[in-house]
């Protein structure tokens, strides 16, 4: 009889922890472990992967940046492989963590949006159970983070031990798999005032062709090096303290960061500075065949998403195919290697209140990113984002008009539909190609490859979430079990409605009109955003129509979300007065979501500024403080001077 770890602890009871169960069930030979076919008969390697956050690979020495000093690092990469082409799957942590601990990509759960509080399905099982049940030890230590961005079944328990590194528990209990994770370069590490009195600012060799050359910003890259050397260091402590327990020749070492980073425009964003990470895999002489190449400190090339990992160390566990089935990668590593995809992908959504939609696709020469909702600035204002004084200091130059076409337009609006960059050649990603004719089919082909893709995975994110989360609890399924019941997510219909909106052909207009009145929310939803997108990039003649269907849509509609864009609609085509009779009666959905306070600070009319300090300086408490302070910012981007003391006062008051 075989019998996993877990199930064995299930039937017998009690305390009885999963190590032990391992030992009883391995002596009486009843540990069910999976086979795999292609792995020779050799040891299980133990297995410790060591995350860093917030930095991107142009951080890194070993990736070319000369002024950082990475020196534990580099060796690291000598004494192992350091793949050039890997990328995050999600540029910002908890979603990226969900894609990890269930190799299911975020937005194929509906757990996308930062901070999501979204139920998953309960037969999805976490990576640290597969192990389990390959006779693995799992633990993690030096690691806040349990953040998985759902809710639901406790992810964290799955682990044998999931606080401490123990390194006798270790060696004791091979083979094993730990996680260890690094603070050390978080994007907290740049926050701060820069004082020019007292602050260094060296000129930066590695500044980006998107950031003004000004002393805070030289300040901040300064600051976030000396950060990526305490980070190195840990690394450096850790790999020592691998070897002085005897475990260097039994142990493959993996390394790599969470997602790129950390100064602005890039963690949270689908440009390289956003998604191309490091990763270094350390792999003893005596698993020299799961070498990715002839021999150590060289490079490997292949394309590498983050939604690959958990897929690939469980395959080097000997996971066989069925252990795997859930997992939406692939295996770029060892026996079980799969083919190089001619895509990765990689989504943004919601991060912290600000609401987005971008999907991108990437081969080894071009990056390909859709931005599903134009109006809305790449740049849009983040609070957290805003801690850093080089952010400030950027955003105040822009708004003061002295930033260029390149270190201006992250805060553009509206931006572009379709980005193509040739990121060989042009690694910043300032150089659009999507409008010039010679690159059409090239767009057109990966455009192609993000749809398919979508379709494939059941991208969730056609639907925001005021949206989805009453049609799923009024049909009793998570997110993941509603995106996969066609009769209530037409998915290629959304798709194709989505497309339809981003055309910018006024011709388009009657079509939007008539699917105001579709039986599916979604349909509806993008019919706005086409109408809204054509006031933003097209000429129309003929508004009428458009505000008489707008006006009876608004009377009879139910979903909050759509009414706020279809008032947003009537504003952008000139019925003020009817456009904003949402916004003046509904304040308190200020607190229900975060379109209320998107439309409002995305809106170019002045009377959004007299609704904005009506909801400040009433008796209407912002549940949110990050909503809070998006309202704030739009009234000190616009106040006296007297006002601008005021608010100082209430925001002391408050705390903040």
């Amino acid at each position: 009889m075989n019998i996993s770890r877990r199930d064995f602890v299930k039937r017998v009871g009690g305390t009885m922890t999963l190590a032990s169960a391992g030992t009883l069930l391995n002596a009486a030979g009843c540990l069910n472990v999976a086979e795999n076919k292609n792995q020779p008969d050799q040891p299980k390697p133990n297995i410790i992967w060591m995350v860093s956050e917030d930095n991107g690979a142009r951080w890194l020495h070993c990736y070319g940046n000369k002024q950082s000093k990475t020196p534990n690092l580099d060796q690291m990469a000598k004494d192992g492989f350091l793949y050039t082409n890997s990328y995050a799957t999600v540029p910002v942590c908890a979603p990226q963590r969900f894609t990890w601990i269930t190799g299911i990509n975020a937005i194929s759960a509906g757990t996308q949006n930062m901070r999501s509080g979204t139920e998953i399905p309960e037969h999805i099982k976490f990576y640290p159970e597969i192990f389990s049940e390959l006779g693995y030890y799992t633990s993690k230590g030096n690691d806040a983070k349990t953040d998985y961005n759902y809710r639901g079944r406790d992810a964290d328990a799955t682990w044998d031990d999931n606080r401490t590194i123990n390194w006798k528990n270790l060696k004791n209990n091979q083979p094993f798999f730990h996680v260890f994770n690094t603070h050390s370069s978080h994007e907290a590490t740049i926050f701060g005032e820069f004082n020019p009195e007292k602050d260094e600012a060296p000129k930066a060799d590695d500044l980006a062709a998107y950031h003004p050359d000004e002393p805070e910003i030289r300040f901040i890259y300064q600051k976030y090096r000396n950060a990526i050397a305490r980070m190195d260091s840990e690394i450096g402590k850790w790999l020592s303290e691998i070897k002085e327990n005897g475990l260097a020749d039994n142990t493959i070492v993996i390394y790599n960061s969470d997602h790129g980073g950390t100064l602005a425009r890039s963690k949270r964003f689908l440009y390289n500075s956003g998604t191309h990470a490091p990763l270094i895999v350390k792999i003893p002489p005596k698993y020299k065949n799961l070498y990715p190449a002839k021999n150590t400190g060289q490079k490997v090339d292949r394309l590498v998403s983050f939604t690959d990992f958990p897929k690939t160390w469980l395959s080097l566990a000997g996971a066989a195919s069925k252990d795997l089935q859930q997992m939406q990668g692939n295996v770029f590593l060892g026996h079980g290697q799969e083919p190089e995809p001619d895509y990765i992908y990689s989504f943004r959504d919601r991060m912290d209140q600000r609401l987005d939609m971008a999907r991108s696709s990437r081969d080894h020469k071009y990056l390909f990113i859709r931005n599903y909702m134009p109006f809305a600035p790449v740049g849009q204002f983040l609070d957290y984002l805003h801690n850093s004084v080089a952010t400030r200091k950027w955003y105040e130059l822009y708004l003061a008009g002295k930033t260029n076409d390149i270190t201006g337009r992250f805060f553009k609006q509206p931006r572009d539909v379709d980005e193509l960059y040739d990121y060989n050649g042009d690694y910043d990603n300032v150089i659009n190609l999507a409008d010039n004719k010679k690159y059409r089919s090239q767009k057109k082909k990966m455009l192609q490859a993000v749809k398919k893709w979508q379709l494939e995975i059941f991208d969730t994110g056609f639907l925001p979430e005021e949206i989805i989360n009453p049609e799923i609890k009024k049909h009793d399924l998570t997110v993941y079990d509603y995106v996969r019941t066609p009769k209530l997510y037409p998915l290629q219909r959304y798709i194709d409605a989505a497309d339809l909106s981003l055309e910018m052909n006024p011709k388009n207009m009657p079509k939007f009109i008539n699917s105001l009145n579709d039986e599916y929310v979604g349909i509806r939803y993008w019919s706005l955003l086409g109408i809204i997108n054509l006031t933003f990039f097209a000429e129309m003649n003929d508004k009428k129509a458009a505000i008489d269907a707008l006006r009876k849509f608004i009377a009879q509609e139910e979903s909050t979300a759509c009414t706020a864009f279809a008032s947003w609609a009537m504003v952008r085509l000139g019925d003020e007065k009817e456009g904003f009779k949402y916004f003046e009666n509904n304040k308190a959905d200020i607190n229900k979501g975060c379109i209320y306070i998107n439309i409002l600070d995305w809106m170019q009319h002045p009377h959004k500024l007299d609704i904005a300090r009506q909801i400040y300086y009433s008796d209407l408490t912002i549940n949110n403080t990050m909503t809070h302070k998006i309202l704030v910012n739009m009234l000190k981007i616009s106040s006296s001077p007297e006002e601008l003391e005021l608010i100082e006062q209430k925001e002391k008051q408050r705390g903040n």
